[in-house]
């Protein structure tokens, strides 16, 4: 009988402890915060029609095993929502249906820069349109306003139990774009609050991540300006900076541990370009407030094979990025990278 007792006992502790390690285990899994960074994203042109013909959610029928379980999901939205206003006087402006907003939707697309030099196309009734757009249906977003207070605000988002802060910035032209005291626009990173803003954010929130609309259309390397803002953001409380605008791929340099991503290049975008065909998400997995890892997938997004559905890349055309996409990684980093072949990134110091 004591022997029953003390067998009964001993499953007992054993399973309160399996209790408290599954417990744990949960709590950790649940304190987890994944975030889906993507490249430039523009539903006009010819990709309206597809939709039309396809579905809202067609876009992300190839990644969405990818994208399913994040917390974030981020674009660089590369054109107003809108029906009202006029073009602006340059090469190409863009205008989307609003009803392609369900587009973003049902890929759970939650957080949007407005920083680009496309957001001001139909000038300030079309950002109006979109502002409102994006707040009726809790896509969060920063960037552009109708005066440069607006633009400069940033995005806070709660997330299992903590804050993501997200601030955009464009330094492309047209000048006419950038938002003033007295006029709505984009958000140029002034050197007279840019750098305070950050600091400012990193007292509000537990990670702060910076968008740069910067860069060269087409030049697969990044311009010393870009370098240089970058680490000054990251020096001043910046933990994530994600790039756009030159459409290709610019790689990712670690500094302070921290990623810069000069270029995601295109995601879901309205043309058929020869230049722009492949590009990548990262996954970003932020644990216990310290520990983040990275996994790179790469995609075509070469929409005379794909019809603006992003494809990961297989086989050979998978390896041949990696082996490219490496060499950025050389050319950006002193401290060794390797990224595995399911895309994780591990860095390594070497002093």
């Amino acid at each position: 009988m004591r022997f029953l007792k003390n067998f009964l006992f001993f499953l007992y502790i054993l399973f309160l402890n399996i209790l408290i390690v599954n417990d744990g285990f949960t709590k950790d899994r649940d304190s987890t915060i994944t975030i889906i960074a993507a490249g430039d994203l523009m539903l006009g042109s010819w990709v309206e029609q597809v939709i039309a013909d396809s579905g809202f959610a067609y876009p992300f029928k190839d990644i969405y095993p990818f994208t399913s379980d994040s917390d974030i999901f981020f674009a660089n939205l590369e054109a107003p929502f809108g029906t009202k206003g006029e073009a602006f006087a340059k090469k190409y402006t863009f205008q989307v249906s609003p009803a392609l907003i369900k587009v973003l939707i049902k890929g759970g697309v939650n957080l949007v820069s407005l920083g680009n030099n496309h957001i001001m196309d139909y000038g300030v009734e079309s950002l109006k349109e979109t502002i409102e757009l994006l707040t009726r249906y809790k896509i969060s977003f920063a960037g552009a306003g109708l005066n440069l207070f607006q633009a400069r605000q940033p995005a806070i988002l709660q997330v299992k139990g903590k804050k993501v802060g997200f601030l955009s910035y464009s330094l492309t032209f047209p000048e006419e774009f950038w938002a003033t005291d007295t006029s709505a626009g984009t958000c140029f990173p002034y050197e007279e609050f840019v750098f305070q803003d950050v600091k400012e954010l990193t007292k509000k929130t537990d990670l702060v991540i910076v968008s740069c609309h910067w860069g060269q259309e087409l030049m697969n390397h990044p311009k010393e300006y870009q370098i240089l803002l970058a680490h000054q953001l990251i020096d001043k409380g910046a933990d994530i900076i994600l790039g756009h605008h030159p459409h290709v791929i610019q790689g990712i340099e670690f500094y302070k541990g921290k990623p810069i991503v000069y270029s995601m290049g295109n995601f879901i975008f309205g043309s058929y370009s020869e230049r722009a065909k492949e590009s990548f998400l990262l996954k970003i997995t932020w644990h216990n407030e310290e520990v983040m890892n990275f996994q790179i997938l790469p995609i075509s997004v070469y929409n005379k094979e794909v019809e603006f559905q992003p494809r990961r890349l297989q086989d050979a055309d998978r390896e041949l990025f990696f082996q490219n996409f490496k060499a950025m990684l050389r050319e950006l980093n002193s401290d060794s990278i390797v990224i595995s072949n399911d895309g994780l990134i591990k860095v390594f110091k070497t002093s």
